[in-house]
């Protein structure tokens, strides 16, 4: 047993056992903060240190961890599809916590975002499809929990909803997918994702249809959309950007559609371009309107969510890695902008951009921040963003350039926006109709140094974005796979399934 193989289990167990010990052991704000800070930088570093690990290294040779225990059967794996995913959920659950108000610390916050951090991570590295399923499922519940405590009806009744869609879509495929698989590939672990894809034998349409509709509900794809704008507004705001404003729902697509459901993928891919250019289009004449920061940065993740469907229905691999670039820095993003606008109601009470105004003169350093995660949202020059759309831009150019020139209408859409949500929040004379804002405070310490991470975090990716590009190495072979099924699922048998399981037990 190896290190890495030791943290393939203890990036998503930590936090759980840290979510107990806070719900059941701990009291008290302070104590709250320190217990769940003490297992979030632990999960960070070891997953950064699994980063550098696969990247310098390994250059992303698959580390897998294998256990089979009777019927069950357990199986993580790190690779170039996840590698970059951990560090960078590991960091938003950080920056979440660091900047969330003591008071919300009283009533369980912390261990909320802690579930949802586990199973963020279980999601992520999990290479059983069943134990994937029941993770995505899991990193819903604690917004689900938030709602029916604190929440008005109308947010109670969306999240219910999104929360029994997903459990009952994903167990109805699960169940029939591991039906099938046993009986008609023969295979042990019918579940397994690397034995299903090595195998000829491709699942149902229907059973790739539930788990597609599902990944493109987390991702917020219209008509599968409006419990984003309703959970980031009236939820948590801290809880929202670790459960909303993850790559999950694209992790999906590339995890599992891309990989073992070519008969689903491949005839919807036209269909889903025409729906992911829609999505980016209507998310951005949304957000343009809004006059709520919270609403503002839902409905542009909404945009952006539509750009990346439409990168991955292009399937190929320029489109797909520039699709899969383009999740991981909006999650960066947006989380930064979330962050960012929570601060902002903490202490003026609303983020209500009519009732705001001139807050440049008293926090430089939030405004300053606001305003270069906003450049980088729609795709500065040097930041992750314009490597991202780049990639997707070449990848549909040739077969489909209208949608390329619908998609550059919507980034200056979306470049309206955040310039126009800056400008009245930061910029003026503060709005006559503002509460008195001369005790407005600028974000403290490690508060700043957080969003000097984060804008850091993308500035760097743009002018080095080799090591995340990485995801392109997992990309191409699943892509021969949706083009020509039977062909590849041979070469990865001949291969050899044991071939990869270099660091198994």
């Amino acid at each position: 047993m190896t290190w890495v193989t030791v943290a393939l289990t203890a990036l998503w167990v930590v936090p759980f056992v840290a979510a107990a010990i806070l719900r059941w052991g701990v009291r008290g704000a302070t104590k709250q903060r320190i217990v769940s800070l003490a297992a979030a930088w632990p999960v960070f570093f070891l997953a950064l240190a699994l980063f550098v690990h696969e990247s310098v290294d390994r250059e992303y040779t698959t580390d897998h961890l294998e256990v089979g225990l009777g019927p069950l059967h357990a199986h993580f794996a790190v690779d170039g599809l996840n590698a970059v995913l951990l560090p960078l959920t590991a960091a938003i659950v950080v920056a979440a916590l660091i900047m969330t108000p003591r008071a919300d610390m009283r009533v369980g916050l912390a261990a909320r975002i802690l579930v949802v951090e586990g199973a963020l991570m279980g999601s992520f590295l999990a290479l059983d499809a069943g134990m994937l399923a029941g993770f995505v499922a899991l990193s819903l519940v604690p917004q689900w929990l938030d709602a029916r405590a604190n929440g008005p009806r109308a947010l109670r009744v969306v999240t219910s909803t999104v929360l029994a869609v997903t459990v009952v879509a994903l167990t109805a495929a699960m169940i029939v997918l591991g039906i099938e698989a046993s009986q008609v590939a023969g295979l042990e672990y019918p579940l397994d994702l690397v034995d299903l894809a090595a195998n000829p034998y491709t699942p149902s349409p229907w059973i790739g249809a539930l788990v597609l509709a599902v990944a493109l509900l987390r991702m917020g794809i219209v008509p599968l959309h409006l419990w984003i704008p309703a959970a980031a507004q009236h939820g948590n705001g801290h809880l929202a950007a670790v459960t909303l404003l993850t790559p999950l729902g694209s992790f999906m697509l590339a995890r599992l559609a891309l990989a073992i459901f070519p008969r689903v993928l491949d005839p919807a891919a036209p269909l889903l371009l025409y729906i992911g250019v829609g999505t980016a289009i209507y998310g951005a004449l949304l957000a343009v309107g809004q006059v709520d920061l919270r609403r503002v940065i839902a409905w542009f993740w909404v945009s952006q969510s539509g750009l990346v469907l439409a990168g991955f229905a292009g399937l190929n691999d320029a489109s797909v890695s520039g699709a899969l670039l383009q999740a991981m820095s909006t999650v960066v993003e947006c989380g930064g902008l979330m962050l960012l606008a929570l601060a902002v109601e903490l202490r003026a009470n609303t983020t209500d951009i009519r009732k705001l105004g001139g807050l440049a003169r008293k926090a430089p350093r939030m405004a300053t921040g606001f305003l270069i995660l906003s450049a980088a949202a729609v795709g500065f020059p040097g930041t992750i963003s314009f490597v991202a759309e780049d990639l997707v831009g070449q990848g549909l150019l040739r077969a489909h350039p209208v949608a390329v020139a619908l998609l550059l209408v919507v980034t200056a859409l979306n470049g309206i926006t955040l310039w126009r949500a800056f400008k009245r929040t930061f910029l003026g004379p503060p709005s006559p109709h503002a509460d008195d804002l001369r005790a407005f405070e600028d974000l403290r310490t490690w508060e700043y140094l957080t969003i000097v991470a984060m804008t850091g975090t993308l500035l760097v990716g743009g002018f080095m974005p080799e090591p995340l590009l990485a995801v392109r190495r997992g990309v191409v072979e699943a892509i021969k796979r949706v083009e020509h099924p039977g062909e590849a699922a041979s070469e990865h048998a001949d291969a050899g399934h044991d071939a990869g399981h270099d660091g198994g037990l």
